[in-house]
This record gives structure tokens, C-alpha cells and sequence, in this order.
């Protein structure tokens, strides 16, 4: 009973809010295992703790995880025990703003009420022309005798004049209003596409004396996944060797979590996160290869020509009184350590691998196998 009594006391010290002060930290991503549909990301925290409560709080998490998934573990140098974890968007307030953007975009909109009253002041000058055409009689002059045909044409020239320039400057302004209307448009989309806010994450603990302590903290998010592709490779033999098929395994990683996995550890997965541990259906595939060409009959000319491609292919022999030279080793692709477990296969990547967020697909060798057709 005395043991319980102290467990739940210390429960309600971790739990209770305003107990101890909030210590930014910062993380880092550690390992990364990427499902069919999701990751599974674990970043490592360290920092030095008090004696007694304390509360970090990283504000480096990625605003695509799923809150319900984080779990936290860790160690340090004294006895220290996890209470709650909380990850939550930081608290409502007016992202920050770039002010050349902003200070472009009033430029830009200044220029746009301008073209507009350019606009509207040729649609005034268009219509006083129009009804001055109207209400002047175009053959009569100021006591009603008939105006000399020079006349007629000055007037019809001095109203098409009018006309056409207020349609001028329309038009001129309507293109510019145009360009400004597109670059208006990028701004705010670059705007737009200033970096997420972060998830905030809050660890609260105690630790029985000061000490340094890592925390690996783990969380699912659903912005990743991966396929398996295959490479066929088939010799068909020779009368020295047998013919063999290789079968090389790639996996294709694509990643949109909004953070990227640079010099990770990195492993790919088969389990599916949500669903079951059931077995896939297998659909059969059917390779088929076409049947080979007919020969030719070779002619003289053909046996002359492959003697002479013969000869230009052949190693040149030896310097006398030195050594061959060496041929080149192959340059060879790593391959991942696998891990079979039921119905899962786990494919460890070896060394470190960066994947960035929303660049396309980065392929990876995780198996190899060679048969007997």
C-alpha cells in the first residue's frame, strides 16, 4: 500500500500544470522506417534535467504527424520517470510576414489603381465623343447651311482620333493590369508558401537528481511510402557457363511530410499500418519472351567484316619484360540487412541515407537473388 500511495503522489506531481518550468530543447531525426502507406520517424533529445519536475518542449516537430502516435523513451544518468506527452500546433498568432514581399505587393496593387483610373477616364473621353458624333449634326453648320465637305472629314477624323486613343489606352492598360495580375499571383503564393508552423511537443518528467538524459521520441506520419521494384536480368549462357537469372529488389521511397530525412538510418517495411496482418493476394505474373529470328545465311563479306571487329576488340599482348595490367574491380551496390518476422520483412538500409520532402522518388537496393532458369 505505502508504494502504490507513492506512485500515484508522483503521478499527480508530473501531471499537475504550472509545477515545473518549460526548457526549449531541439531535436534531431535519428531513423526513419518507411511503410507501404507511412513512416514511422524517431528523433533523439538531449538535455541536461533538474533535480525534480521538469518540462521540455521542442518546437522542431513536423506539422503532418499524428499526435495520437508519439511515444517517448529514454535514459540518463539518474533514476528519471515520463509523465505526460502532449503534441499540439503553437498557439494561434499572425505568422510572421516577409516585408519585401509585402512592400512588392503594395507596389504592384498602387500600379493596378492607377491603370484603373487611366482605364475609366478613356471610357469618359470615349463617350464624349460618341455623343458629341450624336448630338452635332454633321452637315449643317452654325445657321443651317451645308458644311463643305472638308469639313465632314475633319469632324469624322477628330471623332475617330478620340475613339481610337481612348481604345488605345484601354487596351495598353488592360495588358499591363495583366502582368501585374500574374505577378500579384506569384507573390502570394510565395507568400502562401512560407515553411508550415512546427508541432509543438510537450514532455513532462522527474528526475531524482540533476543529470543529462536522452529522449528518442516516435511518431507515425502519412506523407511517405514505398513500392518494391524488380530488375530481371537473364544470361542465356555459353557453352563455358550455365545460364542464370538475377533477380535484384529495389525499393522506391517517396516522402511529402513537410521535413526532411537527411543522414538517417533507414529501413523499409511490408506491414501495412492500417490494416491487418493478414497475407496479400498474389497476382501471377507471366513472362513470355519471343521467339528468336530466323539467321541469315552469312556471306564472305559478313565473315570478312566480324574477323576484322574481331581483331579491334582483341587485348593487345603484353609488353615484353612487364606485367599485365590489372583489370578494374566492378564497383558493387549495397544491399540492406533483412529481418523476417512472421508476416513482416524488414529491410535495414546500410549506412546513412537523406531523403528529402517533395523530390520525387530515390530508389534503393535491398535484395539480390540469383536462380536457375
Amino acid at each position: 500500500m505505502r508504494h502504490a500511495a507513492v506512485a500515484a503522489i508522483a503521478l499527480i506531481a508530473l501531471t499537475s500544470p504550472g509545477l515545473a518550468a518549460e526548457t526549449p530543447v531541439t531535436s534531431a531525426i535519428e531513423q526513419v522506417t518507411v511503410y507501404p502507406d507511412g513512416a514511422s520517424v524517431t528523433r533523439i533529445i538531449r538535455a541536461d534535467l533538474a533535480a525534480g519536475d521538469n518540462t521540455l518542449l521542442a518546437r522542431d516537430f513536423p506539422p503532418t504527424l499524428d499526435p495520437a502516435s508519439v511515444r517517448v523513451e529514454g535514459q540518463g544518468g539518474a533514476r528519471i520517470v515520463i509523465g505526460a506527452v502532449e503534441a499540439r500546433l503553437p498557439r494561434s498568432d499572425r505568422p510572421a510576414t516577409n516585408p519585401e514581399i509585402e512592400r512588392r505587393l503594395e507596389a504592384l496593387r498602387d500600379e493596378r489603381g492607377v491603370l484603373d483610373d487611366g482605364i475609366a477616364a478613356a471610357h469618359a473621353r470615349r463617350k464624349f465623343a460618341e455623343r458629341f458624333a450624336d448630338a452635332v449634326p454633321a452637315g449643317l453648320g452654325e445657321k443651317g447651311e451645308a458644311r463643305p465637305l472638308s469639313e465632314w472629314r475633319a469632324a469624322f477624323a477628330a471623332v475617330a482620333d478620340e475613339v481610337a486613343g481612348a481604345d488605345a489606352i484601354v487596351r495598353e492598360a488592360r495588358l499591363r493590369q495583366r502582368t501585374l495580375d500574374r505577378d500579384i499571383a506569384r507573390l502570394e503564393a510565395e507568400r502562401r508558401a512560407n515553411p508550415p508552423r512546427k508541432m509543438e511537443v510537450r514532455i513532462d518528467l522527474a528526475s531524482e537528481a540533476a543529470a543529462a538524459a536522452t529522449l528518442r521520441v516516435t511518431y507515425a506520419v502519412r506523407g511517405a511510402r514505398w513500392n518494391p521494384i524488380y530488375d530481371a536480368r537473364l544470361d542465356t549462357g555459353a557453352p563455358e557457363r550455365k545460364p542464370s537469372l538475377e533477380l535484384i529488389r529495389r525499393a522506391e521511397i517517396v516522402q511529402n511530410t513537410g521535413e526532411d530525412w537527411n543522414d538517417i538510418a533507414l529501413a523499409v517495411s511490408t506491414t501495412r499500418t492500417a490494416r491487418a496482418g493478414n497475407a496479400p493476394e498474389l497476382a501471377p505474373l507471366i513472362v513470355r519472351f519471343p521467339d528468336p529470328p530466323r539467321p541469315l545465311a552469312a556471306t564472305r563479306f559478313d565473315e570478312r567484316s566480324r574477323l576484322r571487329n574481331l581483331d579491334a576488340v582483341a587485348p593487345a599482348p603484353p609488353v615484353a619484360g612487364g606485367a599485365a595490367p590489372a583489370a578494374d574491380a566492378p564497383a558493387k551496390e549495397r544491399e540492406a540487412e533483412v529481418e523476417a518476422h512472421g508476416f513482416q520483412a524488414l529491410f535495414r538500409v546500410p549506412g546513412a541515407v537523406t531523403v528529402a520532402t517533395n523530390e520525387g522518388a530515390k530508389s534503393l537496393r535491398i535484395a539480390s537473388a540469383r536462380v536457375a532458369p
